[in-house]
């Protein structure tokens, strides 16, 4: 992060003036112009439901042996939702060039699918100066759906069709099986809740032709705005007569 402090010095030696005398002005590290600027401007974050607190770097030119706070405002273009943030101010520790910004998120006011941004704007101190005054905070609402959709349309030969959603065990957890459907174009859905975890959806056809004829099917596997699996079913059996998804309940990792 010196790097960047140096930046800044560089910069305020190159634009050093002289005096009439040509006695040049020495940029004074403690007692000299203060100037803050943003390390890192720009972030993107997803909010979970309890809420989150992020920092953005930020480095000053001047040291001081006591902790200095700096003023953030949030500029006129951001499209942040009020009461979805907190801003704190800017804290540099005694002794260092080196401080940062603290941002409280949570989802107040959210809705899924959205992105906004939080622009944030440094304030110059008194007789100081800012670079790189601006940064801007992306987030959007984590989404957490327990209640899946499953939309199947059938083809012509509908009772060719079977379906299950099976838990990390291998266990099923619902299924519909061959000649459950008649035969003839229809679309069937399914309200399913499913605890937080981690499942695979499998789609089976007798004929191993997969959904097709005059008119393919096809189905998909929805909770809220997250698509955890589709298709049109134009396996064979080639692929085993059978298509496989695995996908994920409010959890991050599935092994």
């Amino acid at each position: 992060m010196k790097k960047y402090i140096l930046g800044i010095l560089a910069l305020i030696l190159v634009f050093t003036f002289t005096s009439c005398d040509d006695t040049p002005v020495v940029f004074d590290n403690v007692n000299g112009q203060e100037a803050i600027q943003f390390v890192e401007t720009s972030l993107n974050v997803t909010v979970p439901a309890e809420g989150i607190m992020v920092t953005l770097p930020v480095s000053v030119t001047t040291v001081s042996t006591a902790a200095r706070s700096f003023t953030v405002v949030e500029d006129e273009s951001s499209t942040a939702i009020p009461g979805s943030f907190s801003l704190g101010s800017v804290s540099i520790p005694a002794g260092s060039y080196d401080g940062s910004l603290e941002v409280t998120l949570n989802t107040t006011g959210l809705a899924d699918g959205l992105l906004y941004g939080l622009v944030v704007n440094l304030v110059a101190p008194e007789g100081g100066a800012t670079f790189n005054d601006q940064a801007t905070i992306n987030y959007n609402k984590e989404v957490i759906c327990n209640d899946v959709v499953v939309t199947i349309n059938t083809d012509f030969y509908g009772e060719e069709t079977r379906w299950e959603i099976t838990d990390n065990t291998g266990a099923i957890v619902v299924e519909v099986d061959f000649n459950t459907y008649p035969r003839g174009y229809a679309t069937y859905t399914y309200d399913i809740n499913l605890p937080d975890g981690c499942y695979t959806f499998t789609i089976y056809d007798t004929y191993c032709d997969g959904q097709q004829s005059a008119r393919a099917g096809g189905y998909s596997v929805n909770c809220s705005i997250l698509t955890h699996a589709s298709g049109t079913s134009t396996f064979d059996d080639n692929d085993g007569c059978f298509e496989s998804t695995d996908f994920a309940i409010n959890v991050k990792n599935c092994l």
